[in-house]
């Protein structure tokens, strides 16, 4: 059984990022790629509804409104809900669009994606493999020490 809820989140995490091109109509940008597809076979279905055709159009008309990117969502929702074989159709798009990594940061932070990926919010360090000797020298020549002092 496919999960709605995460196959809408799936779908609009990769095509959020195009939204702006796909906007734009510069659809050429993305060419044939993987999340062509995934916004034709979406943008195919929405055109069936009409409520669904208007939440798409809102979106295209403002990309970065969260009012107009939730109603989108829901829609999407609305629309696998109802046809398990459109469901089917977007889950095996978003699999053969592979395992990129994608990740949107608000405010300070660190993002790290990937195998043995690290990351370090501002200000922090990373040690790895240990510390020997009078301990690390960091900003400000202030010095952590291993507390053997």
């Amino acid at each position: 059984m496919l999960e709605i809820p995460a196959l809408v989140t799936s779908a609009w995490t990769t095509l959020q990022p195009f939204l702006p091109v796909i906007a734009t109509k510069a659809a050429e940008e993305i060419g044939k790629t993987a999340v062509a597809k995934i916004w034709t076979a979406i943008e195919k279905k929405f055109d069936t509804k009409a409520a669904a055709k208007e939440a798409l159009e809102d979106l295209l008309k403002n990309p970065k409104d969260e009012d107009t990117q939730g109603a989108f969502r829901r829609r999407l929702k609305k629309l696998l809900e109802e046809d398990s074989s459109f469901a089917s159709d977007l889950a095996k798009l978003l699999e053969s669009a592979g395992s990129d990594y994608k990740a949107r940061l608000i405010g300070g932070g660190a993002i790290a994606q990937g195998t043995n990926a690290k990351a370090v919010g501002a200000g922090g360090i990373i040690i790895e493999g240990g510390v020997r000797g009078n301990g690390v020298t960091i900003g400000n020549h202030n010095k952590v020490n291993d507390g053997n002092k």
